[in-house]
């Protein structure tokens, strides 16, 4: 018994030590977390916020044209009317009940339901704007097929033309477009009421067709196509939101007959004219940079070579080529310090400068950023002309308010979003800055005053300075998300160039506009004048040329996740919500919040790679390029090999399809890059591609090498500028990818002078599973290769575009593959060419065919694939309207993983 007390009163004591224990803890707990508290409400604002209820109202508008398509998202598309009705239903319920706590005074509650109530009325008009449309629109009656269509309607638009994205190429005829808005649509033998807007494209030069025109015109009708690729932009969400569901193309512009001419008082065709007058007139006295001036002055960017938007585009300068906030307001002041040097009166000067930049927006096309600064303008004009200063956030938050009640989709277009929040950044840079803060020390009042005019002058002058610098600063780091997130590019020189290229649009556009006003008068006043405006914008090309030249001047890149960029925003509005300004105005504060978000964006990103699947699939997307082809292969190990990348005519669209491909996948290198052949149509895409992304090396046959082609030779040319190896490979050779993943050589025929039969056909192999990516093949080299007896595969690539000349049912029963993927629409004969593949395994079932191209409505889904190759089996996805959709299998059995 006596053990048995001393065990007890031993455990007794021990358990007396550890609740002490416990307590010390617990208790230095305490004190840590209450000490914490107290340095986080040491920084945390404690005076009350500005009142702002016109901010509060424009976020609740937002907050409703974000939510309304949202939700009709989420729902069948036949129910978007119920949803607009159920919004405005929900903001009725809320006005009524903000009027009774009102009565009540309850004013907390009160305020919420109105804010409820304004977002749910704005939502209900984002709906019936985004997805309602009239009964008789012309795009009911049309599909993705071009159908021939003959319209009626009235010029809104004047036809422009259209630069190719990448430049000119040869043999491709320009194009332009116009906007008409339809009236009538032939049905038969007799015209039929139509509505709906119709972008008109027209091949060859832009017809002489003014705004206001009644116009009739013959072609051929089709509605945008949706994405075809993951991360591309999408073409009819685009349409949609502009209320332009239908395309009408045309061979000429013959196909166009003026029915009417606008009225005479048509102030349409009044601005059409004088838009017209213009761009004549900076090409007679601006004519080395005529395109650059219109850009800059007009906003007509239609005539600007892509090469030089691209080049300002890479340096972060191309906001001088779209109208904005920066021209409106350079115009707007410049007006007024004219009128005042005119001695005119206050108040009249403020009423010319309001209606000319208003004149102004109308005749550059009154888009988003142009609007919302041309009413900042008004609402500045209007204030100092009574006498008071309304607050810059006001003003901004009152042009939200008109912008998204006039037309909601705008929240979605990065132009807007680029304007509103590099404006924000303007207006809270000017609260923050030294200006917000004037000089109250006595002592340094004195000294001031102390000074010499000319010291004070040039100390002023470099106050603006170093706080446009400072602007301009804290507007590209605040943009940069968002920008790396849809552009994917970063442009560190836009920092340094910006300042230095800022003084010279002024003087551009000064000499700019009194060219264009002296023109219709003399040509003697207008030619100094368009000398000095090309003599400015030269030293800005110059200036952007030399530094997008420089090394680290930008980058491209894949770009940071949507849930991180809005959770970067979601930052910033907290930070200014919550701290004080004395917090605020410190770099230090910024620097430590934007580390510790970047450093939650790698842990994120390196907690997906530690918890990934070690043995992982095997991933294969095969791009939607039209008659083209790119395939980007993702092995077990996560390197990346690319086969092809082209398509037949411009490359542009190929550039955009591949690159979207890789970017949507987080890719920036690819390790490496197989051309199949010297077509074109397989390689045109790279030389751009080589820009964008880092690669490894690049694998190509001795035909490849030896081809005479000029576009081959210009290729490696441009591969060895950027000291990118080359290898050579034949039949039989391995190119290196990981140890999970094998790929090889499997044809390359160097004695055919066709450069399809020297096409390089490759087997990607990985879990037993096989992939055959077989470029052109054709014709006696094609024949070879499956007499020499291939073996079977799971996946095969169907050569030359799923062509009726690449023997579909020789190749089907030589590999026998269970789905067979066309990279293209398919051909005239497409229908045999598919019964024959999908007869490939012969009793072992019917295979799968799968095509990336063509119109949706006119053989099954178009877009791109995506294969996920393991042992399990073999699932391919095909991305249609917007998102992936699994393909459903086929109806025999999945072969059993190879042993390789």
């Amino acid at each position: 018994m006596r053990d048995v007390h001393e065990l007890v009163d031993r455990c007794t004591e021990c358990a007396g030590r550890v609740a002490d224990r416990a307590g010390e803890v617990a208790a230095r707990a305490r004190a840590l977390v209450t000490a914490a508290m107290r340095m986080v409400l040491r920084g945390v604002r404690r005076e009350p916020l500005p009142c702002r209820p016109l901010v509060v109202v424009a976020a609740s508008v937002a907050a409703g044209c974000v939510a309304g398509p949202g939700i009709a998202g989420l729902v069948p598309a036949g129910t978007a009317a119920g949803v607009a009705v159920g919004c405005w239903g929900v903001a009725a319920a809320a006005h009524a009940a903000w009027a009774w706590l009102a009565r009540s005074a309850r004013h907390a509650p009160a305020a919420v339901a109105l804010i409820v109530a304004i977002a749910a009325t704005a939502a209900g008009w984002a709906v019936a704007r985004d997805r309602l449309f009239r009964l008789d629109d012309l795009a009911w009656t049309l599909t993705e097929t071009p159908a021939p269509v003959a319209i009626e309607g009235v010029v809104i638009a004047s036809p422009r033309l259209l630069a190719p994205a990448t430049g000119p190429e040869p043999g491709v005829a320009p194009a332009s477009e116009c906007i008409v808005s339809v009236s009538r649509v032939r049905r038969g033998a007799g015209w039929k009421p139509a509505s709906g807007r119709a972008a008109v494209v027209v091949a060859g030069e832009p017809p002489r067709v003014v705004a206001g025109s009644r116009v009739r015109i013959v072609g051929r009708g089709l509605r945008p196509a949706s994405a075809l690729n993951p991360g591309e932009i999408d073409s009819r969400v685009r349409a949609r939101s502009d209320r332009c569901l239908s395309v009408v193309r045309c061979r000429s512009g013959e196909c166009i007959r003026v029915l009417a001419a606008p009225a005479a008082w048509s102030a349409a065709a009044a601005l059409d004219r004088m838009q017209i007058a213009g761009v004549a007139a900076l090409e007679r006295h601006v004519p080395h940079r005529s395109a650059l001036a219109a850009a800059l002055l007009l906003g007509s960017r239609q005539a600007l070579p892509g090469d030089e938007s691209r080049e300002f585009m890479v340096t972060g300068t191309i906001h001088i080529l779209s109208i904005s906030g920066l021209h409106v307001g350079i115009l707007a002041f410049g007006l007024f310090k004219l009128l005042g040097a005119a001695t005119v009166p206050r108040v009249r000067s403020l009423a010319a400068v309001a209606i000319l930049t208003g004149l102004y927006m109308l005749l550059v096309g009154a888009e988003t950023p142009v609007v919302r600064a041309t009413l900042i303008v008004w609402l500045s004009c209007l204030g100092a002309a009574a006498g008071r200063r309304s607050p810059a956030l006001n003003a901004l938050a009152v042009a939200a308010i008109v912008v998204l009640a006039w037309h909601p989709p705008e929240i979605f277009h990065i132009g807007t979003q680029l304007s509103f929040l590099s404006t924000a950044v303007l207006v809270g840079a000017g609260a923050l800055g030294p200006a917000a803060r004037p000089t109250t020390d006595p002592i340094d009042r004195l000294i001031e005053r102390s000074r010499s005019p000319l010291e004070r002058r040039l100390r002023r002058l470099g106050r603006h300075a170093l706080g446009a610098v400072v602007a301009g600063g804290a507007i590209w780091v605040v943009t940069a998300p968002l920008v790396a997130a849809r552009f994917h590019v970063v442009s560190p020189i836009g920092l340094v160039l910006n300042p230095v290229v800022a003084p010279l649009v002024p003087l551009a556009m000064a000499c700019g506009f009194l060219c264009l006003l002296a023109a219709p008068f003399s040509d003697g006043l207008a030619g100094p004048c368009g000398a000095g405006c090309d003599a400015a914008l030269a030293l800005v090309e110059w200036l952007v040329r030399r530094a997008g030249s420089l090394p680290g001047a930008y980058a491209w890149v894949a770009g940071p996740e949507a849930w991180w960029v809005a959770g970067a925003y979601a930052l910033l509005v907290g930070m200014l919500l919550a701290l004080p300004r004395e917090r605020l105005v410190r770099l230090r504060t910024w620097a430590i919040a934007a580390a510790a978000w970047s450093m939650v964006g790698m842990l994120s990103a390196g907690s997906r790679a530690a918890v990934a699947p070690r043995a992982a699939p095997l991933e294969v997307t095969i791009a939607s390029l039209g008659h083209g082809c790119g395939v980007v292969v993702r092995s077990p190990a996560g390197r990346v090999v690319v086969y092809d990348a082209g398509r037949l005519g411009a490359p542009g669209a190929a550039l955009r399809g591949i690159s979207a491909v890789l970017w949507s996948a987080g890719t920036s290198r690819i390790d490496t890059l197989v051309l199949s052949h010297a077509d074109t149509d397989h390689f045109n895409a790279v030389p751009a591609l080589l820009e964008r992304f880092s690669v490894g090396e690049i694998v190509v046959s001795e035909a490849f090498l030896g081809s005479g082609s000029i576009a081959v030779r210009d290729l490696l040319e441009r591969v060895r500028e950027r000291r990118i190896a080359i290898r050579r490979v034949v039949a039989g050779d391995e190119i290196p990818c990981d140890p999970l993943c094998r790929v090889r050589v499997l044809h390359g025929d160097t004695a055919s002078a066709e450069d399809n039969q020297t096409s390089l056909v490759v087997s990607v192999e990985a879990a037993g599973r096989r992939l055959l990516l077989t470029g052109d093949l054709d014709g006696e080299s094609l024949a070879r290769f499956i007499a020499a007896d291939p073996d079977c595969c799971d996946v095969i690539m169907a050569p030359h575009h799923g062509s009726i000349t690449s023997l579909p049912p020789d190749i089907a029963a030589a590999t026998r593959p269970d789905w067979v993927v066309v990279s293209g629409p398919g051909g005239s004969r497409w229908p045999e060419v598919e019964r024959a593949y999908a007869a490939a395994r012969g009793a072992g079932g019917a295979a799968r065919v799968v095509k990336t191209a063509g119109p949706a409505d006119a053989g099954g889904a178009a877009g791109a694939v995506r294969l996920s190759l393991s042992a399990a089996g073999v699932s391919v996805r095909q991305f249609s309207a917007g998102r992936w959709r699994d393909v459903a299998p086929g109806r025999g059995p999945p072969r059993p993983p190879r042993a390789l």
